[in-house]
């Protein structure tokens, strides 16, 4: 990827952490509106946390479950490897 295209790519991603935050409705006059401001630290936060407090189970389940839409006979073994990507990629040094 480019310096110009990770740029964007980063741009991008903080528009949608904007556009998810909630900070568009809070009031008028208020410090965080119309800022990004600390967001990518509160989602950094609130992305741990998820991780930390989600049981491996619970991640499995809602895989498998998704998965299993495609009626493939190897939806189990699919849930496992994309679990462990995404634990990868989330991780990365810490995997």
């Amino acid at each position: 990827m480019t310096t110009t295209q990770l740029d964007q790519q980063r741009a991008d991603m903080m528009e949608a952490l904007y556009q998810r935050s909630g900070r568009e409705e809070l009031p008028y006059g208020h410090p965080l509106r119309g800022t990004v401001t600390g967001l990518w630290e509160e989602f950094a936060r609130d992305m741990a946390s998820n991780f930390r407090d989600t049981s491996y189970e619970e991640i499995f389940k809602r895989v498998v479950k998704a998965m299993d839409e495609t009626e493939s006979v190897m939806t189990e073994k699919q849930a496992q490897q994309a679990i462990e990507v995404c634990r990868q990629v989330l991780l990365g040094k810490w995997a």
